[in-house]
C-alpha cells in the first residue's frame, strides 16, 4: 500500500488484512515501536522519524524481516509504510522473493493534498504521534513528492501498479480497494 502521508494507507490495509484473514504489517508502526523500546535500531533512528526524514534503507528492512516473515507464514499480510525509496523497492522485492511471497496487489492510494492535509490534521490531536506536527508533516509531504513518484513509476514500468482514488470515507475507499483486490491475480 502506496501512498503520501495522511492518504489513509494503515486505516485502508488494516481494513483490507481483516477482510482477507491476513495480517496487517505497517513499517512506521514497526519502526515507532523500535523508538519507544529503545532498541539498538530505535535509537539510531528516533531523530530521523521526529523529523519526519525517512529512515535508512537497512534499518527498514531490518525492522521489517521478521514480522513479515512470521506474516507470510501465518497466512498471508497486507504491507504499508514500504517501499519509500526504489532501493527500498528493490530491497523488499529481493526479500518477498526469498520467502516465496510475491505481492498480489500493489496499490497507490491517491489524495488530493488538500485532504491529505486536513487527514492529518484531525489525526494529530487523536494518535499523538511525534511526526505529525504541523512542521514535520510538511517535511514528510516534501519528502513522499520527492521520493514517492520515482517508486510509483517503478512499479508501474513494470505493470505491477494500481491506482486507487483514495479520497472520501475509509468505507468508499475499502470498496474501491476491495474491488481492485478481486480483480488481481491470485
Amino acid at each position: 500500500m502506496l501512498g503520501p502521508p495522511g492518504s489513509g494507507k494503515g486505516t485502508q490495509a488494516s481494513l483490507l488484512a481483516s477482510k482477507a484473514g491476513a495480517t496487517h504489517v505497517s513499517v512506521g508502526d514497526l519502526v515507532r515501536t523500535e523508538v519507544e523500546n529503545g532498541s539498538q535500531i530505535g535509537r539510531r533512528v528516533a531523530a530521523t522519524v521526529a523529523a519526519g526524514d525517512l529512515v535508512a534503507d537497512e534499518d527498514v528492512i531490518a525492522v521489517l524481516a521478521a514480522p513479515l516473515e512470521a506474516a507470510t507464514r501465518a497466512g498471508g499480510w497486507v504491507l504499508d509504510g514500504i517501499p519509500r525509496t526504489v532501493d527500498q523497492a528493490t530491497a523488499l522485492d529481493d526479500m518477498l522473493a526469498e520467502m516465496d511471497a510475491s505481492p498480489q496487489l500493489i496499490v497507490a492510494l491517491e489524495v488530493t493534498a488538500d485532504e491529505v492535509a486536513e487527514r492529518l490534521r484531525a489525526r494529530a490531536p487523536v494518535e499523538h504521534r511525534v511526526d505529525d506536527t504541523e512542521a514535520v508533516v510538511a517535511h514528510r509531504l516534501a519528502v513522499w513528492a520527492r521520493e514517492g513518484p520515482p517508486v510509483l513509476a517503478w512499479y508501474e514500468r513494470q505493470k505491477r501498479l494500481t491506482r486507487i482514488d483514495g479520497s472520501g470515507d475509509a468505507a468508499t475507499v475499502a470498496d474501491r480497494l476491495a474491488a481492485a483486490a478481486e480483480r488481481a491475480p491470485h
